[in-house]
């Protein structure tokens, strides 16, 4: 009675023209870029915080350009900078005034490095930190959905300056991971779409990405529906 269609391609969000949603792709493609470099590097600090399970790391290897694509256009952060955790960034904020008011200046140089990787988390992180504080500023319901940074965050953003952020950026490499990393369904669901392409898989993907942003802005919420007691 019914014919079952077969699920097509899903959307190609790299042909948006928000200009927020640009950004964002930009940082996810090289925020993969680098965690591919991390489960090929042994002899970096911030190699730990960056590590894929062994499966999905090895299935990251092999994605094609497509592919990384696909995942990077997903329309939220695929990094964390745990910007639902008001009381990271309110310390966070606080030692960067304590820094700015006790030297005159936010930060020194960053320091040297001949380590790919820790260059490369270090270029994210400037950019992704500035990012949050742009939309914290101009657009806090954009920062909600795509970076899930909750509004008293987004407060604290707002009360920092630029010098502030890079100070952050620079001394605070270890906010950086993959978002979602405890939940196991996540990863892999966003790497077979990846490799798919197919609009099912796209689907699986996006509808637990809104319950686990629902559950880092809202987690007593969630608890009481699911009878599971918050972190």
């Amino acid at each position: 009675m019914f014919k079952r269609t077969t699920p097509g391609p899903a959307p190609d969000a790299s042909r948006t023209s928000d200009p927020n949603q640009q950004q964002l792709l930009g940082l996810n493609l090289d925020f993969l870029h680098a965690l591919r470099t991390a489960q090929h590097t042994s002899t970096t600090a911030v190699r730990a915080e960056l590590r894929l399970p062994e499966a999905q790391a090895t299935a990251l290897a092999i994605c094609s350009s497509e592919a990384l694509t696909r995942m990077a256009c997903c329309g939220y952060s695929l990094f964390s900078l745990n910007l639902h955790r008001i009381d990271e960034w309110l310390h966070l904020a606080r030692q960067s005034a304590v820094v700015s008011n006790s030297s005159g200046e936010t930060t020194g140089a960053a320091p040297h490095t001949q380590d790919t990787l820790a260059m490369q988390v270090g270029n994210f992180m400037q950019c992704a930190v500035f990012f949050a504080w742009h939309l914290a500023q101009q657009n806090p319901q954009a920062a909600r959905l795509m970076l899930g940074m909750s509004e008293d965050t987004a407060a604290v953003l707002r009360g920092m300056n630029l010098g502030h952020c890079r100070h952050i950026a620079q001394r605070y490499t270890k906010l950086l991971s993959p978002r979602w990393l405890h939940n196991r369904f996540f990863w892999p669901d966003l790497l077979r779409y990846a490799v798919s392409g197919e609009a099912e898989h796209f689907r699986f993907a996006q509808l637990l990405s809104t319950q686990l942003v629902a559950q880092d802005l809202e987690p007593s919420a969630i608890a009481r529906l699911s009878s599971i007691e918050p972190d």
